[in-house]
């Protein structure tokens, strides 16, 4: 079985981050399985298509607007997701995951199941770190991971001491 677990956003742009920020916390605090890829996919656009296939399991993170306060946690399989009416694309930042799904089923070579975990952001103005209430969320997020992973008979342990996340864009940089 192979799982593929996505963070999806931009880091430099508040809470869309939220993805990168999640896989990255779960890199640090667990160690998963040869089975389990790992990966801050950014904002691929149509890009995102490789990324999808041939994963018998998709764990995607990525923001979601919604009228939920922020920080909540929303949970939505495959079926939901090709249920959804496919918004246009207004940039080519948008994730299209919709439209990559949909192409992937129709070749034969989506994922056989995929959740993504979608967190209500507050804000995505310009500037990287995010808002206290997404920040939150992290912790429930990366366990949710954690307990999909395990469900299909995955191994995933805890390391100790746990190393600290990688959140290279939230580094200050000093000017010269």
């Amino acid at each position: 079985m192979r799982i593929a677990v996505l963070g999806m956003g931009n880091v430099l742009m508040g809470d869309d981050g939220a993805g990168p920020y999640a896989v990255a916390v779960l890199e640090a605090r667990y160690r998963l399985a040869d089975e389990v890829t790992v990966l801050d996919v950014g904002t691929p656009g149509l890009d995102l298509v490789p990324y999808l296939s041939g994963a018998d399991v998709l764990l995607l993170v990525d923001t979601v607007w919604s009228d939920a306060p922020p920080g909540t946690l929303g949970i939505y399989d495959k079926q939901t997701l090709l249920r959804s009416k496919l918004p246009p694309r207004l940039s080519p930042h948008d994730p299209a995951l919709g439209q990559c799904l949909a192409m992937l089923e129709m070749e034969g070579r989506a994922p056989g199941e995929m959740l993504l975990l979608g967190i209500v952001p507050e804000t995505t103005e310009f500037g990287p770190g995010l808002s206290a209430a997404v920040q939150a969320a992290i912790p429930q997020v990366v366990e949710r991971i954690c307990e999909e992973i395990r469900k299909r008979g995955v191994g995933v342990e805890a390391r100790s001491p746990a190393a600290e996340a990688d959140l290279w864009w939230e580094a200050k940089v000093e000017r010269v």
